[in-house]
Parts: C-alpha cells; structure tokens; sequence
C-alpha cells in the first residue's frame, strides 16, 4: 500500500519499497463525488493532502498566447520544424474560442 511506501507489481510476489509523492488531477469535484458515494472516501483524503486548484483556460485567457508559444516550440522540436511565431490572427482566434470540456461529439 503506498500509505506504507511499498507495493507489489501486478502478478509479482515481491514487496518493493518506494518513496514517490503522487500527483493526481481530475476535472471532476471529487467531493461531490464523494457524497454521492461514487467515489472512496479513503483514497478522497489520501489524495486531498494539498489540494491545488486551477481554473479552466477559458476563465484564464492571459495564458493562452504563453502556451500557444509553449506547444509551438514543442511542435518545433518535436517534428523539426522552425516556425518563429504565430500570426496575430491565430493568437487571436486562439483568444476567442470557448474553451470548454468535454468536446461536443
């Protein structure tokens, strides 16, 4: 159990000792879900040890030109590429969508 910082692998007989610190993200609330009984209460507060809250994009467009920049040097590397920058225009267009989740289908 991580609590006790070991686990074995699946289908493995050996106790491994670790010590990790878990991340863990959902778009969901959790506590709701808690509530609802839809989730484990005891992995809730294993996993609520400091909790980070992050708005959507969508409540925080100042950030998309930084990562547009971002995902624009990654596709650079990525695919060897030397795009300098994006256009206004596609910055812009960026700026305007409505960021939402999940995607309609």
């Amino acid at each position: 159990m991580l609590q006790e910082r070991e686990f074995e692998r699946l289908g493995g007989t050996k106790t491994i000792k670790v010590d990790v610190r878990l991340i863990a993200a959902t778009n969901k609330d959790l506590r709701a879900a808690l509530e609802q009984g839809t989730f484990r209460e005891d992995l809730y507060y294993r996993l609520n040890v400091v909790p980070i809250d992050i708005a959507p994009l969508r409540e925080r467009r100042e950030d998309i030109p930084d990562l547009a920049r971002h995902f624009l040097g990654r596709f650079n590397r990525d695919n060897g590429k030397q795009i300098e920058q994006l256009t206004p225009e596609a910055v812009s267009k960026l700026m305007e969508y409505h960021w939402r989740w999940p995607r309609p289908a």
